[in-house]
């Protein structure tokens, strides 16, 4: 019998097991669906090419492959078993990306953690997934051996450094290079099959409010679902693929002709929108296949180098990451230092290692990696861009004001707002380059019938309450609902799940909470998302995001944070806290009169506040809760 566990916004109930999820599919018991079986396609086809890069070290995928087999024989000889969770808490390194494959390789399930959450919230999470064992970068090691005190602990606490040996080593610890030093770099026979209908992946994401949720995957659904992300992400590009920077952008990744003379006659083909349909299926046959990785090194050794400045436990880092790995063998790129976020080392190591696309959380890290490029110029020093064709942005708003700025100094990119959530591996994509007039904030396309967006994956903006899809162009709000590889549901949650995951004309949908309209175009605008950021203000709703984005398109204003505050009046008040650019010189009513050009009067900001800087988390996203104790502080101060 199931114990009911009194945690607010945590479990429902205190043990769960993968059979209360497990799905059959054809072909489920193959293992070319699995993070062993799609490494193991990569090491075959590039062996000797490039796979990882972080300051000196430069990995081949035969080395990473060794590394890995190497730590996965550990975890066997320690006694972790198929389907037990072992815990990854830190930053984005090569450590982070053996360990998971390490783990995934025996059929166990790895789980990431931010290490700088709070300490109630790390224990639960790790409680939560019934811990076999965790992994913790050296810098956070004393915190995860201290949370873990108070509950069950994980059987083996293993420390790693990030390309050194690890400084911070408890007692109860190992060291991950004395373990791995043990072992041979042979593939682990731990004596069963690892397929596509496994346990495969346990996501934790942050809320603002609640426990994180563990969101269930199997291989099928996850690493065939990331593969599916990349190719969802490629159909806006072949859709403008005619113009001239985005069909540079497509030759980076794609065997297209490259002689100067040839690219205007195969720009044309694509003029025509069945040319563009027929790329579509053609990349969508080939993507992730044997085939793409093995053309793509021919025509670039290194690959097409991608770079995650976002940290891999951001669910959407950690997709679009591993998409570009099973997609098509990209060469990963991580920074030196792993936090805090520098951009003068990224534009170093962009300049160095020719990177071709980065991953950043919109404005957070926009706006310094802007100011950087802003003060070098003043300086008379210049940064080699040119390799950079392209900037993904995601989980957090990238303000059209900033986005212009940097097309100033980098108007060869190509800037992807990828529109996603945790539970669906899915992303919707909208592209904005230099030449573009008009810049739509994050969203997707809808699958209109004809054209690339009527092969991405399913999704529909429908009435909440009626249950309708809400018509193009009428200025609705409804709810977006994304299909496809959906997760299995959320652990230890069965009355969420049932809640959040709906099935519609035999689809599995996820509701994700998130409202917009949809214009005549079939593109669906984001507006803001409900619960939390929803603020109830007298008898009306207003979305935080859409006040930010008025105040932040503001040429003074650098950060902005809106929440909803107790009113005796409203319910709720509309609190702005702002962050000024250098040397900027603004007032609660400039503010107030900036944002009455473009909003009614209840989504103007009823108090308005200036502060040094805005607490953010490493994933980028606004702290909430600090932004009100951060109000609340001083209007009681006031009072």
């Amino acid at each position: 019998m199931e114990i009911k566990k009194e945690i607010l916004g945590g479990s429902e109930i205190s043990q769960d097991y993968f059979f209360n999820y497990r799905r059959k599919y054809p072909g489920g018991k193959k293992s070319d669906n699995t993070w062993g079986g799609r490494l193991e396609r990569i090491v075959k086809t590039v062996p000797n090419k490039l796979a990882f890069v972080q300051g000196d070290r430069r990995l081949t995928w035969k080395q990473f492959d060794e590394e890995v087999n190497r730590f996965a024989n550990a975890l066997v000889d320690l006694g972790i078993r198929k389907e037990e969770r072992v815990g990854i808490a830190g930053f984005n390194s090569v450590e982070w990306m053996v360990s998971y494959f390490a783990i995934s390789r025996i059929g166990a399930v790895p789980f990431d953690l931010n290490p700088q959450r709070p300490l109630e919230e790390l224990s639960y999470v790790i409680e939560d997934a019934d811990a076999a064992a965790m992994i913790v970068e050296d810098e956070y090691a004393p915190i995860i051996e201290r949370v873990t005190r108070g509950i069950v602990p994980p059987r083996h606490l293993i420390v790693c450094g990030v390309g050194r040996s690890p400084q911070h080593v408890p007692s109860t610890a190992v060291a991950y290079e004395d373990l791995v030093a043990k072992y041979p770099p042979t593939k682990p026979r731990p004596g069963y099959e690892v397929t596509n209908e496994d346990f495969c992946s346990l996501v934790y994401t942050e809320g603002p409010t609640a426990y994180p949720r563990g969101k269930v995957w199997d291989g099928e659904t996850k690493v065939r679902g990331v593969e599916r992300l990349i190719y969802n992400g490629f159909l806006p590009i072949i859709a403008r693929i005619n113009e001239e920077k985005v069909f540079a952008l497509a030759n980076t990744i794609f065997l297209l002709p490259k002689h100067k003379v040839l690219h205007p006659l195969t720009r044309r083909l694509f003029t025509l929108g069945i040319s563009r349909m027929a790329l579509a299926k053609l990349v969508g046959k080939f993507v992730g296949g044997r085939l793409l990785i093995k053309l793509s090194r021919r025509v670039s050794s290194e690959g097409f180098k991608f770079l995650p400045v976002c940290p891999l436990f951001l669910g959407s880092a950690y997709n679009q990451t591993l998409g570009q790995i099973v997609a098509y063998g990209t060469c990963t790129v991580f920074l030196r230092t792993t936090y805090p976020f520098s951009p003068t080392e990224l534009l170093e190591t962009i300049e160095k290692e020719r990177v071709n696309a980065i991953l950043i959380a919109g404005d957070t890290h926009a706006i310094p990696i802007l100011e950087e490029l802003e003060g070098a110029k003043k300086e008379g020093r210049a940064y080699d861009l040119s390799s950079l064709m392209c900037i993904t942005s995601l989980g957090v708003r990238l303000a059209p004001r900033i986005l212009r700025e940097l097309h100033k100094y980098m108007p060869q990119v190509v800037v992807i707002n990828a529109y996603g959530c945790a539970e669906v591996s899915i992303a919707y994509s909208i592209i904005a380059t230099s030449a573009d007039e008009e810049i739509s904030g994050a969203g997707a396309m809808l699958p209109a019938k004809g054209g690339v967006y009527s092969l991405q994956a399913p999704c529909k903006v429908i009435d909440p309450e009626t249950g309708n899809e809400v018509k193009p162009g009428s200025g609705e709000i409804g709810e977006f609902i994304a299909g496809g590889y959906v997760c299995l549901g959320y652990w230890k949650r069965p009355g969420q799940t049932k809640s959040d995951f709906r099935v519609i004309d035999g689809q599995r949908y996820f509701f994700t909470g998130d409202d917009g309209y949809v214009d005549e175009g079939w593109q669906f605008h984001l507006v803001g998302k409900g619960g939390e950021e929803l603020i109830n203000t007298g008898e009306e709703k207003v979305y935080s995001e859409e006040v930010k984005e008025v105040i932040k398109s503001h040429p003074e204003v650098r950060d902005v944070g809106v929440v909803g505050i107790p009113d005796d009046e409203l319910g709720e008040a509309v609190a702005a806290i702002i962050e000024v650019v250098k040397g900027g010189e603004l007032t609660a009513q400039d503010i107030i009169d900036y944002c009455s050009q473009s909003l009614p009067g209840y989504k103007i900001p009823k108090h308005v506040m200036f502060a040094v800087s805005l607490p953010r988390a490493a994933t980028g996203k606004m702290e909430r809760t600090i932004l009100k104790e951060f109000v609340g502080a001083r209007l009681g101060g006031e009072g």
